[in-house]
């Protein structure tokens, strides 16, 4: 039996455990009452998969007496969707004046998604559920997924749609190589790895090495970690976030480069490839401090520099740090993004020693009013750091603090939902590429 999986991306929806299967409406509902509550109006909503293909459910269960209209009308007036030229079909099912499920009647094999947020809606004593200190908290991401996971291109100002398939994935890495401006994206699995280049759907497949004695966990499931640059024949990789290596692309024989003392955060080879950049933890308990070491293609070292990069987590877990070479002499190093540090990226020049923080003249100080209003949530900087400009720098897709993704149009100052999945970027054709792969991925 095939299943549907809803998924709430914004946490502050989630009210208690997802069901696995909902057959009837729950026994215990709450009962109308004439007396308004002293209560705050809250909506408490839950997605739940449905056996049997009858589509999915929202449940929405409220502590006051709903105006019925007042919430038919609200989804109505702010529900998008991914595609406008597929309907999205849902009906009402009112138990009771405080509980309501709807029920959204999808396709299974389907790629379709959409958003719709209750805001608008009222008590029957007039009072809005909307609050300004969660205001995400009615907003409901809904999607459509096959098992099969998917690469999807959307042209933005064209409105043609292409899809390539995919895999299910927690982490998709985008690769560049020497012989195309078109990346691929890499879908790592447990045992085996999928490259598929972005415009052709070519794919490679990597087979997962075994995990080596004396290897590190990560926080994300997988103990190899690809370089994002491929070349004519090979490539770079670190097992066990431990040893690096080079490999084979055509028989995927391995050479063994170099063995790190502590665990590797991230990895990246220059555009000549002929170097690569580590960062491997500074404290024995693997805190935030990261060293960087510089490492020549045999394995030697050319560089080391102690505390290189500082990146807010909680000690004792391993994080993967996006690491990546702008050209042949410079590193773009993570930092944590704020006032001083917008994009939360510092370009380090390996021949001089120099640091300084990248600036991107593209985000103005109206960009970020229009984003941090649209958003709902000032100050957020990682909203800033996570843009993606067009080709043409009219248009910045990014990830809304709902989970999905948007795209701001810079010379209109509006927003357009694309769809909920993992954000990709752009494409040099100007077509827009995000990832379906059954839930969120980590994409550095």
């Amino acid at each position: 039996m095939r299943y549907i999986a809803g998924i709430v991306l914004a946490a502050a929806l989630l009210t208690g455990c997802q069901n696995e299967e909902a057959a009837a409406p729950p026994s215990a509902t709450p009962v109308s009452s004439a007396e308004s509550s002293v209560e705050e109006p809250f909506l408490y909503i839950e997605q739940l998969n449905v056996i049997g293909g009858s589509g999915q459910l929202v449940q929405v269960k409220s502590n006051s007496d709903i105006n019925q209209a007042s919430l038919e009308q609200a989804l109505k007036n702010s529900l998008q969707t991914s595609d406008p030229q597929i309907e999205f079909r849902y009906t009402l099912e009112w138990e009771s004046p405080r509980f309501v499920q709807i029920r959204l009647h999808m396709d299974e094999n389907s790629t379709y998604s959409g958003t719709f947020n209750l805001d608008e809606t009222t008590t029957t004593g007039g009072q809005t559920y909307a609050s300004a200190e969660q205001p995400f908290r009615n907003t409901v991401i809904v999607s459509s997924r096959s098992d099969q996971g998917s690469i999807l291109f959307r042209g933005i100002v064209s409105g043609t749609q292409r899809v390539v398939p995919g895999w299910k994935t927690g982490w998709v890495k985008t690769i560049h190589n020497q012989e195309s401006a078109v990346p691929s994206f890499l879908f790592y699995g447990q045992e085996e790895h999928h490259l598929v280049q972005a415009m052709t759907g070519h794919t490679l497949d990597l087979p997962s090495f075994s995990l080596e004695k004396g290897s590190y966990g990560n926080d994300y499931g997988y103990h190899e970690m690809y370089s994002d640059r491929f070349y004519p024949g090979f490539t770079y990789m670190v097992s066990g976030n431990k040893t690096l290596y080079r490999v084979d692309l055509k028989d995927f024989t391995r050479k063994q480069l170099h063995t790190f003392n502590k665990p590797v955060y991230g990895m990246s080879s220059s555009p000549d490839g002929t170097r690569i950049a580590v960062l491997t933890a500074h404290d024995d308990y693997i805190g935030p401090g990261a060293d960087l070491l510089v490492l020549d293609e045999k394995g030697n070292t050319l560089l080391s520099r102690e505390n290189a990069v500082y990146l807010s987590h909680s000690d004792g877990f391993l994080f993967v740090y996006p690491l990546t070479w702008e050209d042949d002499s410079i590193l773009l190093l993570p930092a944590d993004s704020g006032e001083d540090n917008p994009l939360g990226t510092i370009r380090y020049d390996i021949g001089s020693g120099t640091s300084s923080v990248m600036q991107d003249e593209r985000i103005t100080d109206q960009v970020t009013k229009d984003i941090w209003e649209h958003e709902r949530w000032e100050k957020d900087y990682s909203l800033l750091s996570g843009l993606h400009w067009s080709p043409d720098g009219r248009s910045a897709a990014y990830t809304s603090g709902t989970g999905a993704i948007q795209v701001y149009d810079k010379q209109e100052r509006s927003f357009e939902f694309v769809a909920a999945g993992t954000l990709l970027g752009w494409m040099p054709d100007g077509t827009l590429a995000w990832a379906d792969v059954g839930g969120h991925a980590y994409t550095f």
